[in-house]
């Protein structure tokens, strides 16, 4: 495998765990490898519809397993934890 597909993967996995330290750091090692901004952005869609998909996906089992949540409210609208 050539290093801009390395990255490429790297690029959607780090995203995909919400880990910033690697995008940043994957970025550059993508830049490096010859990715331009716009398959980069390409990427990140990618891996946005995998993320989304997978999140839906647990939701509905969660609802199927336990009902619908309550609306509990843990995080106040200016709590820093959940912008």
């Amino acid at each position: 495998m050539d290093k801009k597909i390395e990255e490429m993967i790297a690029l959607g996995v780090s995203y995909g765990i919400n880990c910033t330290f690697c995008m940043e750091y994957h970025k550059t090692k993508a830049l490096q490898a010859g990715l331009a901004e716009e398959e980069m952005r390409a990427v990140l869609k990618v891996a946005e519809q995998v993320k989304t998909g997978a999140a839906n996906k647990t939701k509905a089992v969660a609802k199927q397993l336990f009902g619908e949540p309550e609306d509990s409210g843990s995080c106040s609208s200016d709590d820093p934890c959940c912008p």
